[in-house]
């Protein structure tokens, strides 16, 4: 089953700097970047557990995992909160792996 997914408001302006970043290079790149993270999302919110870990409780739980997108460096940070997946962070992949992991859901 296919959860329902939300964008953390800091992870859509994640989205909104690189969507620029690629219409600078090349006019309509950022909509193809949009649409590969776009499905990237909708590929975790299918198996949510798929992501690799990279954030646990204190109990060791895993409680956010990031997926790579194809054919742009970059990787989506989620949380399945209850029923629903929230991407944390968007993120270039040569950026602290880190990124986003002190935002709040």
């Amino acid at each position: 089953m296919t959860l329902p997914y939300r964008l953390h408001p800091l992870a859509e302006k994640d989205l909104v700097a690189a969507w620029s970043w690629y219409e600078e290079q090349v006019q309509g790149l950022g909509d193809q970047f949009l649409d590969v993270v776009r499905s990237t999302i909708e590929s975790a919110a299918g198996w949510p557990s798929s992501g690799a870990p990279v954030l646990y409780d204190a109990t060791g739980e895993v409680i956010e995992r990031k997926v790579a997108t194809s054919g742009f460096p970059y990787t989506a940070r989620y949380r399945v909160i209850g029923d629903v997946v929230v991407v944390m962070a968007v993120h270039h992949q040569r950026r602290h792996p880190d990124v986003g992991a002190d935002r709040q859901p």
